[in-house]
This record gives C-alpha cells, sequence and structure tokens, in this order.
C-alpha cells in the first residue's frame, strides 16, 4: 500500500512539473510577442557592478 501512495505522488509531481514547464513555456512566448508588438529591441548591455569595482588596479 505504501509503495502504491509513493508512485501515485511521483506521477503527480511528474505531470505537475510537465504542465510547469508547458505553462513557462507559453508565458515566455507570450512576453516575446508582447516585446514584438510594443517595438522593444533586445539589449546586451550587462553592466555588472565588478565592472565598476573599485579595487582594480
Amino acid at each position: 500500500m505504501f509503495t502504491i501512495l509513493i508512485i501515485i505522488c511521483l506521477v503527480i509531481a511528474l505531470i505537475a512539473s510537465i504542465s510547469a514547464w508547458v505553462n513557462t513555456h507559453n508565458i515566455i512566448k507570450d512576453l516575446g510577442e508582447i516585446k514584438n508588438k510594443l517595438g522593444i529591441t533586445e539589449s546586451k548591455d550587462n553592466q555588472s557592478f565588478f565592472n565598476n569595482d573599485l579595487d582594480k588596479d
């Protein structure tokens, strides 16, 4: 009985993880469409704290 309960929990966890992945994929796709409609371009200006470190010689 205990093993059946564990198997059911694992199947539920697997289904939940797959549905979360699909949901995330849909959100990323929708955000890409919104960016295109708003005309937002991809910016690769990654300023880091370490680029402006005061201790660098």
